[in-house]
């Protein structure tokens, strides 16, 4: 979905009512009426965040999934904005995955290790099957923010 289409909705979002109100001819399309419709439970976080600079995305490409600061500058400057190929997440997957299995016995190592590789796959999957853009190449560094606590991740809508 584009910034501009969820601005859209983001203006049209009425938290008392806890609906969407889209006027259409006679039709409103409210939150509860998709909920019902496509058996989605409206419970939880809404996701909702601003634009990231490049700065931004490298700073948490380096947090949030172990890439080299270099790698991650140069992700960011060839996607031209805050934004990360699904080429990079797949290497970036498998080197995690490759260390996390060498550090087999050092607990907090694996860990962490694990950690990047769960955000990696989760992010491959958020940007090739849930909120899908036309390039089809990249996804948004952002959706980093919301799988930095595997743990929540229950908690958003």
């Amino acid at each position: 979905m584009h910034n501009g289409m969820l601005m859209a909705f983001a203006e049209r979002w009425h938290p008392e009512t806890s609906s969407f109100h889209l006027p259409y001819s006679e039709i409103t399309i409210t939150l509860d009426g998709i909920a019902c419709l496509l058996h989605i439970p409206i419970r939880g976080t809404l996701l909702a965040h601003g634009r990231m600079t490049k700065e931004e995305a490298r700073e948490v490409l380096i947090a949030e999934v172990g890439a080299d600061p270099e790698d991650a500058l140069e992700e960011v400057e060839k996607t031209c904005g805050a934004h990360v190929r699904f080429s990079f997440l797949t290497r970036r997957y498998e080197a995690e995955l490759l260390a996390a299995q060498q550090a087999a016995g050092d607990l907090v190592d694996e860990n962490i290790h694990k950690q990047w590789v769960l955000r990696c796959y989760f992010l491959f999957l958020l940007g090739t099957q849930l909120f899908v853009d036309t390039i089809s190449l990249y996804t948004y560094v952002v959706y980093l923010r919301y799988l930095s606590d595997t743990a929540r991740i229950h908690e958003y809508n």
